[in-house]
């Protein structure tokens, strides 16, 4: 995945080997994800991706989350 998880925002997060709970890397490639198991990460969002604008229930699902409230 490379540092380019984000696309072309820049960013502070690593996102070499990131772990497979990550929206970024669920939603990759782009428009060719599973979106059921996507769902459940996301069907009450409470966080909020600085780099890449995902949202997610929990913020360990994201790289560089910030609370959405």
């Amino acid at each position: 995945m490379g540092n380019d998880c984000c696309g072309d925002v820049s960013c502070d997060c690593n996102c070499s080997n990131l772990p497979p709970n990550r929206m970024c890397v669920m939603a990759s490639p782009p428009f060719k994800f599973d979106v059921e198991k996507v769902r459940k990460f996301t069907d009450d969002p409470k966080f909020i991706c600085r780099c890449c604008g995902r949202t997610a229930n929990e913020k360990e699902n994201l790289c560089s989350p910030t609370e959405l409230r």
